[in-house]
């Protein structure tokens, strides 16, 4: 196997399932309602809604990084301004994540183990680092995720 397939696989199972940690993405997930992803527990907490958008926006940058493109982020898109909570603006939002997550397993795969140490948008940050970067963040808000469903349960 190589260190590309390994690091999909990491991948894969974070956003899917079978990691060690527990619960992937997707389970996290799964059935919350536009109402719920919209709550605000506190004025400085992001909502569900607004972590999946970073969530996407965050793996979109660094697929952009690794095709190589110089045009600058759209940083309105990293915490945007949500529409109305409504079932159809919430389905929109996961689709945007959903669609990110295919490109981005569909770049990892085109990469070569070889291209893994190449720097990719600072000498430190090489393709390795953000592309294991992507699947930390993605777990890091995961868990916030999981956190702000318990609240609501909670509530």
């Amino acid at each position: 196997m190589t260190e590309v397939e390994r690091i999909t696989e990491q991948y894969d199972r974070a956003l899917q399932g079978g990691a060690w940690h527990g619960d992937s993405v997707w389970e996290i997930l799964r059935d919350i309602p536009a109402e719920q992803a919209f709550w605000r527990p506190l004025p400085a907490v992001h909502t569900i809604w607004e972590l999946v958008m970073h969530m996407a926006f965050w793996e979109t940058e660094v697929c952009r990084r690794l095709q190589k493109l110089s045009l600058p982020p759209e940083e309105t898109m990293n915490f945007p301004t949500l529409p109305e909570p409504t079932s159809e603006n919430w389905q929109h939002a996961l689709d945007t994540l959903r669609n990110s997550n295919v490109e981005f397993r569909r770049k990892l795969l085109e990469l070569h183990d070889a291209e893994l140490d190449r720097p990719l948008s600072r000498p430190t940050y090489t393709v390795y680092v953000e592309v294991h970067g992507v699947i930390q963040h993605h777990l890091y808000h995961a868990g916030q995720i999981a956190m702000l469903r318990k609240s609501l349960a909670a509530d």
